[in-house]
């Protein structure tokens, strides 16, 4: 895809059922790979966390930054890390501040913290099981972050207003989420204020739902409207029966 801020070739296995992108010469990448690697590994809740949301993400089609005007996958994982960073105490911690950063081959030092023997263990004051974690998602973004007000920084591990970004009079900045490593970019720009109100809505419906105990009817396949469905109401043609 051309058109993408960094161009993919989208690929699709219809044998195996898989999905990938493919781009080339993007450096960035490994590192954004790397990074949430590091996260996924300091506690042993982010993992299954992730992997619950990212199936939810799928089944109501809400990631889909290129064609559907959602948000990525890593924009996805960017809001997990985020929203585990606020938690008191915090799971993880904001590995761009930590100073557990290895040398790379190259002689220069991490741009965040990889060492993973040092950040072990750090979430293990936060006592949050998987499941409440997960309610506590999806009350966070459903009811709770002031989406008019903050950007979110897994960078700083912590809210900054839109004003002290500058990105109060942007487009499409509905939501707000800092890109770790090139921070004048904002991932979340990709929705729309249409696709915003698309995905606060999809938040509210898991929240209430996973509140009433039915994972399964939250992650439940989302069907487009067949087109008959949406022309709804459309009034006849005027007839002069006079």
């Amino acid at each position: 895809m051309s058109s993408a801020k960094v161009p993919i070739v989208k690929i699709w296995d219809p044998e195996l059922k898989l999905a990938c992108d493919m781009n080339v010469n993007n450096t960035l990448a490994l590192e954004n790979t790397r990074m949430v690697r590091t996260y996924v590994g300091i506690d042993k809740r982010v993992r299954p966390l992730a992997m619950i949301i990212k199936h939810w993400t799928r089944r109501r089609i809400v990631n889909d930054a290129a064609f559907g005007g959602t948000l990525s996958s890593y924009t996805w994982i960017c809001l997990i890390i985020a929203f585990l960073q606020q938690r008191e105490p915090p799971v993880v911690p904001a590995l761009h501040q930590h100073p557990a950063k290895l040398i790379k081959k190259n002689g220069a030092r991490s741009e965040f913290a990889d060492d993973l023997d040092p950040l072990k263990g750090i979430g293990a004051k936060n006592k949050e099981s998987l499941a409440v974690l997960l309610f506590q998602f999806f009350r966070f973004y459903a009811h709770e972050f002031e989406y008019d007000k903050y950007v979110l920084s897994i960078r700083l591990g912590k809210l900054l207003t839109k004003t002290e970004k500058k990105w109060h009079i942007h487009v499409n900045n509905m939501l707000c989420i800092e890109e770790p490593f090139n921070t004048m970019r904002n991932l979340g720009n990709t929705a729309d204020d249409t696709s915003f109100r698309g995905l606060h809505m999809e938040l509210r419906r898991a929240f209430d739902l996973i509140a009433d105990g039915k994972l399964d009817e939250c992650c439940e396949q989302f069907v487009f409207p067949k087109e008959e469905e949406r022309i709804w109401q459309k009034p006849a043609p005027h007839q002069d029966l006079s």
